[in-house]
């Protein structure tokens, strides 16, 4: 487009050159004369657009005549007039302020969200940001603080408290009986072992014997002690043995309820001691060292990083975990039009800000570009751009000229 409109505006002051040119020997014919005299108006008007033209990229003909050259004369002029109109007029803090308020940011940064949560790319991007967010957390750094809170809560616990919790948990769900119970079954299985009844005999049989006793008592001792053998003795000593264990495990036995109600006792007054409390916080120190929490910690959170990196980047992590998640959040913050519009006005308010402080940045990147090209280069990108409407004013000019001598030729025939 740009050769063409040059190659007409070239054509029609050639046409003009020509006509005015080819008329001048036919001077006497009042017809041509007045011909002649859009030509010559043609050809005066072409050769004057053609000079201004020219004039804003270059000197015509090559001559320096004053006053032309106008856009490279007057580059640094005509940057800072460019840069003032576009930063100032066309681009100003008010404008650009104004149609951010009729851009509604939070609805349609939500609705781009949402549009790409169930694409391919969103998944590949959360699996991204989750993988950096799960590397850049300073795991490192949460170990120490993990150990002080626990060590601290440990600090909080009451101990005898706790115990004496338990022990109150345990009586009143008879951990007492049951433990009693325990003892009497493993007597009862040991004293029906055979070892233990020929033990049992052997031991009644040398007390007996070791027995000091006179006169009729001692002729008694000697009978019974002929009379029961050491196997009798112990079968003896174990139907007794028997007989109260079966008695014990009664629940309302007197004695299964002293001794219960006795172990009550003593475990509450021990635990109600001051010497209980210092040994069981002694053991609680002694705990928290032998835990070694800190490195425990370390292997702990390096365990749930790795596992955390495989996981997300499973297939199912995406697709079952982090969009139904997202799309719920979303979901919440859409129901929610008080929460919305306190983002959308602080988004606007850093906008502003942001637009506030980097306004002058765009008059400083319109100079920079502007400067990267010499004059020579500038001026073509320019002729590029407007050239052909450029040329338009030559062909228009040559046209005009033509029209206008036409008219005053017949003007002055007229007045004539």
């Amino acid at each position: 487009m740009k050769r063409n409109t040059r190659y007409m505006a070239a054509v029609s002051l050639g046409v003009m050159a020509a006509g005015f040119v080819v008329t001048i020997p036919f001077d006497a014919v009042p017809w041509v004369r007045f011909i002649r005299s859009g030509f010559e108006a043609g050809l005066v008007g072409g050769l004057a657009d053609w000079f201004a033209v020219t004039a804003l990229f270059r000197h015509p003909l090559g001559i320096p005549i004053p006053h032309t050259a106008i856009l490279p004369n007057n580059r640094e002029k005509v940057t800072k007039a460019l840069v003032a109109t576009v930063q100032n007029e066309l681009l100003s803090k008010e404008s650009i302020r104004d149609k951010m308020k009729q851009f509604s940011v939070v609805p349609k940064l939500l609705d781009g969200i949402e549009a790409h949560l169930r694409t391919e790319e969103g998944a590949r991007t959360i699996v991204r940001i989750s993988d950096f967010a799960v590397r850049s957390f300073p795991w490192d750094k949460l170990a120490p603080v993990l150990e002080r809170e626990i060590g601290r809560r440990l600090d909080e616990v009451d101990l005898a408290a706790v115990a004496s919790g338990l022990a109150q948990y345990g009586f009143a769900n008879d951990w007492d009986g049951k433990a009693l119970d325990f003892v009497l079954d493993f007597a009862e299985d040991y004293i029906n072992r055979e070892s233990t009844v020929r033990q049992m005999g052997v031991m009644a049989s040398d007390a007996i014997g070791r027995i000091q006793a006179g006169g009729l008592m001692s002729f008694a001792l000697n009978a019974f002690a002929g009379f029961m053998s050491e196997e009798r003795l112990g079968e003896t000593i174990r139907q007794l043995l028997q007989s109260q264990i079966w008695e014990l495990r009664s629940a309302r036995n007197p004695t299964r309820v002293a001794i219960s109600e006795t172990l009550r006792a003593k475990i509450a007054a021990m635990l109600e001691k001051p010497e209980t409390k210092e040994a069981l916080d002694g053991w609680k120190r002694e705990l928290k060292e032998r835990l070694r929490l800190s490195e425990k910690l370390n292997a702990f959170l390096e365990q749930t990083r790795e596992k955390l990196l495989a996981y997300i980047h499973t297939e199912a992590y995406p697709r079952d975990v982090a969009v139904p998640v997202l799309e719920q959040a979303l979901g919440r913050l859409r129901a929610d039009a008080v929460q919305v519009g306190r983002i959308e006005t602080f988004v606007q308010d850093k906008l502003a800000d942001w637009i506030e402080r980097n306004h002058h940045r765009i008059g400083t990147l319109i100079e920079e570009n502007i400067r990267k090209y010499d004059n020579e280069t500038l001026i073509a990108l320019i002729e590029d751009k407007i050239g052909s409407d450029l040329q338009w004013i030559r062909v228009n000019g040559a046209i005009c000229g033509f029209v206008i001598g036409l008219v005053l030729a017949g003007v002055r025939f007229l007045v004539e």
